[in-house]
């Protein structure tokens, strides 16, 4: 098993967490080591004047911002004292010195974890180039200060990307990239949201080049034609006052009207469901007619079963003085009507997404336990009643929404991860298999995380198949948690693959009273899904 020797470009006096973290991931993983902590220390001081010359009222806002919010952990702490890298030889390259200590150190990669411009002519020194991070979109946005632009014009989503280049290269090629929620109120909660959403870019791509070249390479060429003809760094712009003052007003005047409406109205999860007798458009969610639960609490996450001709909904079910989720289910009939919920499942944390499935005729349920750091499997001693803990998958993971589906003899676990603390559960897909339900391993994708994307990667229902064809339900949460719903036909799907491409892009769009919809399942001509709907309080 190789290690790739790493050099790495930090800022000449300290490290921010997200580095600190990223470099210590390096050093104990089995498939790098650091060998070079390269000083830029003139370039640097250029740097630091642009963020030091800042219009009036941009700077009053980031001091305002700074004092309201306190992310943790938060990406921009400092470390003077480079803990990490206490026992890695440092080599200046600034001024006048050589690229001899490059050639002697034999690098496979360089790794610029800052800001700065840099002369391309020492790359050709590491095998595969530098490699680097850029915190925005290179199309829609393309600017530095990082974070505040999206912030600004109320782009849904901020994007990270990792990309290099290497001698011969006239541009640098992209790796990968992932999208994570703006935050659209803090600018300090947003940078540090894409900061840590971001950092495993770097490890994951490294992990995959050193175990799997050939696959790495695979995953460059399919990501060439993203941001092809980039400069390494975007311009850097700070917004003006204008602009700046417009935003603060915009977005606290916005606050206050929110803040009266909400004593007359809440936002209350619901099902909606559809007979398709008529063989109507499915993912047409405007025809669907709506169940409401009680004011006082919500019901999400729906789950259909078909059995013994009688058709079963499982659900999240909150009762918002509870504060936390269990799982109940209620049989339900071809015109919407439904029995009163039966809980089947509470615990001291949160429970949702009740994934309920047959296997040789037994029924198991995998339930979203998050909140218990763990994957749980149960089994259905009286369906649909009764359930009883089988075994543990997974242990110490945060996982969301996990979903099963079988294919031939192999079983393939979709779940999306928190893998870090400052990561985000709405971004990472991780896909796991096995040969067998009671596995005491499961097997990672070696592309893991799959999709890397807060618009498409949280599972929202059971994977499905349609003309020969097998489809993905997933999660828009761009805007929010929960906004939109996404339809993906799986195309490839083996052991060292996997893609897949959107078909349906569904926004809650159709009914002013609706802000998200979150979910799709299906039994037999019965669909559903939930939505997100403004109630009237009294």
């Amino acid at each position: 098993m190789r290690k790739l020797r790493v050099a790495l470009i930090t800022y000449s006096s300290y490290t921010f967490a997200w580095q600190e973290s990223l470099i210590q991931n390096l050093i104990n993983s089995d498939f790098s080591e650091i060998v070079l902590d390269l000083n830029f220390e003139d370039e640097f001081k250029d740097l630091k004047y642009l963020y030091h010359n800042l219009p009036f009222f941009y700077k009053s806002y980031l001091r305002l911002d700074n004092k309201l919010f306190n992310p943790a952990p938060y990406a921009l702490s400092k470390s003077y004292d480079k803990e990490s890298l206490k026992n890695t030889p440092t080599y200046s390259l600034s001024g006048d010195n050589s690229l001899n200590e490059l050639n002697e150190s034999n690098i496979d990669i360089i790794l610029n974890l800052t800001e700065l411009n840099l002369k391309y002519d020492f790359v050709s020194k590491s095998k595969y180039g530098m490699w680097f991070l850029n915190h925005c979109d290179l199309e829609s946005v393309n600017l530095r200060p990082y974070g505040i632009w999206e912030l600004l014009n109320k782009n849904p989503e901020n994007a990270g990307v990792l990309r290099f280049i290497k001698k011969g290269m006239e541009h640098p090629v992209t790796i990968d990239k992932t999208f994570a929620c703006t935050d659209g109120l803090s600018y300090k909660r947003n940078i540090n949201d894409i900061l840590w959403q971001t950092m495993p870019l770097v490890e994951n791509n490294i992990k995959l080049l050193a175990f799997n070249e050939e696959l790495f390479n695979e995953k460059v060429k399919s990501n060439s034609n993203i941001y092809p003809k980039k400069d390494i760094n975007p311009s850097f712009k700070a917004p003006s006052n204008l602009k700046t003052l417009f935003f603060i007003l915009n977005l606290y005047g916005k606050k206050f009207y929110h803040s009266i409406k909400n004593k007359f109205y809440f936002n209350q999860w619901a099902l909606i469901f559809l007979n398709n007798k008529k063989k109507e458009d499915p993912f047409n969610l405007k025809n669907y007619k709506t169940i409401l639960p009680p004011k006082d609490r919500f019901w999400a996450d729906p789950f259909l079963i078909k059995h013994n001709d009688k058709t079963y909904l499982f659900i999240e079910e909150l009762i918002y003085k509870n504060k936390l989720g269990h799982l109940s289910v209620m049989e339900i009939d071809d015109n919407g009507n439904y029995t009163k919920p039966e809980t089947i499942l509470v615990k001291d944390y949160h429970l949702s997404y009740p994934f309920v499935f047959e296997e040789n005729g037994t029924y198991y349920m995998i339930p979203e336990t998050s909140g218990n750091n763990d994957i749980q499997l149960y089994k259905a001693t009286e369906f649909p009643l009764k359930w009883e803990f089988e075994r543990l998958i997974m242990n110490n993971v945060v996982a969301v929404d996990t979903t099963l589906h079988k294919e031939g003899d192999t079983y393939w676990l979709f779940t999306n991860m928190k893998n870090h603390k400052g990561g985000s559960k709405h971004v990472e897909l991780n896909l796991f298999s096995s040969k067998s339900l009671f596995a005491d391993q499961w097997e990672a994708h070696p592309l893991n995380p799959i999709v890397s994307d807060v618009k498409s990667a949280r599972p929202a229902g059971k994977i499905f198949s349609s003309n020969n064809k097998l489809y993905r339900p997933s999660q828009n949460c761009s805007h929010h948690y929960g906004y939109g719903l996404n339809i993906s036909e799986i195309t490839e799907l083996s052991k060292t693959k996997f893609k897949e491409k959107l078909i349906h892009a569904i926004e809650p769009n159709w009914d002013k009273s609706v802000n998200s919809t979150h979910s799709f399942n299906s039994a037999d001509q019965l669909y559903i899904s939930d939505i997100k709907i403004k109630r009237f309080r009294f």
